[in-house]
C-alpha cells in the first residue's frame, strides 16, 4: 500500500467513527470505553490530479480508481483501541495497542474537542481536551523512551570510547520504527542547535527530551478536533489552536455528520460528493430534513466541510509532505511495459531523489540505476534529481 496511517486517541473519542467515515468501513461504534479492542483496518483514498488528463484515453489504475482525471491513491488506515494513562507500562493492554503503532508512517489522533468525555472514555460534564494531546504525546513518549534505552547501560559502554557512534546506536534500538542514520542525525543536530547539547553523563531529562524529539520525528501528527459541532466545542476548539497551533495541524471533523452524509446519499434522499462544502436535498419532507439541516448550518457553513478528507490531505499533503509520483516505461504514452496507461502512483517524502524512488519500485532497478527521464519534457536526469509533485518518470536500469 505504501502509506500507513494510524488512528490514536482515548477511548469514546470517536475514532472508530473517523475510520468508517475515511474509509468507509464498518468497525463497530459505540459511546462507550474499548469499542474498540482489536485494531481496525480500512483504505482511504486522496485525490490528487492525474496526466490522463492530458492523453486521448483515460488510464487504467492496479490500484484506486480515477474518475474525471481525477485519481484517488490508497492510503493503508489503522484505528487501534484507546490509549489510557499508563499504557506505555500496559495498563489497559497498552503495550498491545502501542506495538499495533509501530509500522505507521503517521498517526491521526482524534480529539472529543466537545469535551465531555475524560481521560478514561467515561462521559463527564466537562473535560478539558488540551489534556487529552498533552498526557497521550506523553505516552507515546515514554513507550518510545522505554524502546531506546532499554539496556541503556550496555549501550553507553559502546559509546564511552567513541561518541560518534551515538547515532549509529540510536538508529539500531529505533530501527523497529523505521529509523535511518541521516534522520537520527538531523534530529541530534536540531536538538543541539535548540541548546539542548547532550551532556557527558546522561541524565534522566536528557534522555526524556531526545525521546520526545525522536517522538515527534517517526510519528508526526494531526489533530482532528473530532464532535466539532457539539455544546462546548467551539470554546475547546480556540483553546487547543492557541495552545497548540503551532506545533500541530488542527482539523475540525464530524465524523458522524460525514457517515450521516454518505447514507443519505445512498439512499437518494441527497446528493453529495464526500468532502464537498454542500449538497443537494432531494426530498425537505424526508424525515432525515431537520438534522441535514443542522449538519449544513453548524458544520459545512462554518467549516467549508465535515473535515473529514481535508484531515488525510493535510497529513498527508503538508505534516508528512508526501508528493505523488507516475512511474511508467513509455515517457510518450505514459504506459509501462504491458502498455497500461499510467498504471501506478507512489506517494513518496519530498526531496526524494529519482535513484532512490527507483528503489521503491524494485531494489534491483536502484542497484542498476542508469538515468531517469522526465515525460513532461523529455529531459533526462541524473541520480541526485529530486522529484516534483505529480512527475511521470521512467527509470532507466541495466537490470533485466
Amino acid at each position: 500500500m505504501g502509506v500507513l496511517v494510524a488512528i490514536i486517541g482515548k477511548p469514546s473519542s470517536g475514532k472508530s467513527t473517523i475510520l468508517n467515515a475515511l474509509a468507509n468501513t464498518e468497525a463497530k461504534m459505540g459511546a462507550y470505553p474499548f469499542t474498540t479492542v482489536e485494531p481496525n483496518k480500512g483504505v482511504a483514498y486522496i485525490k490528487v490530479n492525474c496526466p490522463c488528463a492530458n492523453l486521448p484515453e483515460s488510464c487504467s489504475p492496479r490500484a484506486g480508481s480515477c474518475i474525471n482525471h481525477s485519481r484517488f491513491v490508497p492510503v493503508e488506515i489503522l484505528d487501534v483501541a484507546g490509549l489510557v494513562p499508563g499504557a506505555h507500562e500496559g495498563r489497559g493492554m497498552g503495550n498491545q495497542f502501542l506495538d499495533d503503532l509501530r509500522q505507521a508512517d503517521a498517526f491521526i489522533h482524534v480529539l472529543d474537542i466537545s469535551g465531555t468525555t475524560d481521560d478514561q472514555g467515561n462521559e463527564v460534564k466537562s473535560w478539558n481536551p488540551i489534556k487529552d494531546v498533552e498526557w497521550i504525546d506523553e505516552e507515546i513518549t515514554l513507550w518510545v523512551e522505554k524502546i531506546m534505552y532499554s539496556n541503556w547501560e550496555r549501550g553507553v559502554k559502546r559509546l564511552e570510547s567513541d561518541r560518534s557512534k551515538l547515532p549509529e546506536y540510536l538508529t539500531e534500538r529505533l530501527s523497529g520504527l523505521g529509523a535511518t542514520i541521516p534522520e537520527v542525525k538531523e534530529v541530534l543536530f536540531e536538538l543541539q542547535q535548540s541548546g539542548s547539547v547532550m551532556p557527558g553523563k546522561w541524565d534522566e531529562g536528557v534522555k526524556h527530551e531526545l525521546a520526545k524529539a525522536m517522538r515527534k520525528r517517526f510519528f508526526p501528527t494531526c489533530l482532528a478536533a473530532n464532535k466539532v459541532d457539539k455544546k462546548g466545542a467551539q470554546t475547546n476548539l480556540r483553546n487547543v489552536e492557541e495552545k497548540f497551533g503551532e506545533s500541530y495541524q488542527v482539523i475540525p471533523t464530524s465524523g458522524l455528520a460525514e457517515l450521516f452524509l454518505r447514507q443519505a446519499s445512498k439512499k437518494g434522499t441527497i446528493e453529495y460528493i464526500p468532502g464537498s462544502p454542500n449538497f443537494k436535498e432531494m426530498n425537505e419532507d424526508s424525515k432525515e430534513h431537520a438534522t441535514l439541516l443542522n449538519i449544513r448550518e453548524k458544520i459545512l457553513k462554518k467549516y467549508g466541510s465535515t473535515g473529514i478528507y481535508k484531515l488525510l490531505n493535510t497529513l498527508i499533503f503538508e505534516v508528512l509532505d508526501y508528493i505523488p509520483v507516475f512511474p511508467v516505461e513509455d515517457t510518450t504514452h505514459l504506459t509501462d511495459a504491458n502498455g497500461r496507461v499510467l498504471p501506478d502512483v507512489y506517494l513518496i517524502p519530498r526531496g526524494t531523489n529519482v535513484k532512490d524512488f527507483a528503489g521503491k519500485i524494485h531494489s534491483d532497478f536502484k542497484k542498476h540505476f542508469l538515468h531517469g527521464i522526465l515525460a513532461k519534457n523529455g529531459r533526462r536526469i541524473s541520480a541526485s534529481y529530486e522529484l516534483e509533485f505529480g512527475d511521470v518518470v521512467k527509470i532507466v536500469s541495466s537490470a533485466k
